[in-house]
């Protein structure tokens, strides 16, 4: 999948707000007023991720966590849901998917094999998430081709871990 086209930021340094200086030839105090400079600019791709949680807290959760993070995100409610809109091509330019293991329908794990299949999508990374700490379950979905697994609740640390790898 073609990665996103990078969107510039500049870097910036703030010096510290108005301070009183003594200034012998304007007869005694003035305001030095704070300036922004800028610095080299910093190419910082945007991630687009794909979270998908039949749990609207869980959405809610990691939708927060990875827009504080400045990623774009997209939620679905089912993996079902996630498919139809990735093979109608209305959802583009998904570099990664975040999905919740088990959910009704069709469950994460079977979403990531459909992916897997799929030509077209195949090469879009999969992470399932779960409350649930089975390792037996954990295997098969980093054996079916999954980035990697995460628990339950999920931290910003996890996120900001999982993001940082998918950029390399």
């Amino acid at each position: 999948m073609a990665a996103a086209a990078p969107t510039p930021a500049a870097a910036t340094m703030t010096l510290p707000l108005a301070q009183k200086v003594s200034s012998p030839k304007a007869g005694g105090d003035r305001k030095v007023v704070p300036v922004m400079v800028a610095d080299e600019a910093v190419q910082v791709p945007e991630m687009h991720v794909l979270a998908v949680d039949d749990s609207v807290v869980d959405r809610a959760v990691i939708a927060k966590i990875l827009r504080s993070s400045k990623y774009r995100v997209t939620t679905v409610d089912s993996a079902t849901r996630a498919l139809e809109l990735l093979g109608l091509g209305l959802i583009t330019d998904v570099d990664m998917i975040i999905t919740d293991y088990w959910m009704p329908g069709m469950t994460g794990y079977e979403l990531l094999k459909r992916l897997k299949e799929s030509s077209d999508l195949r090469e879009i990374p999969v992470v399932i998430m779960s409350s649930e700490n089975v390792p037996t379950r954990i295997t098969r979905c980093l054996e079916e081709g999954a980035e990697d697994f995460l628990l339950k609740p999920v931290r910003p640390s996890d996120v900001s871990r999982l993001c940082s790898r998918m950029i390399r």
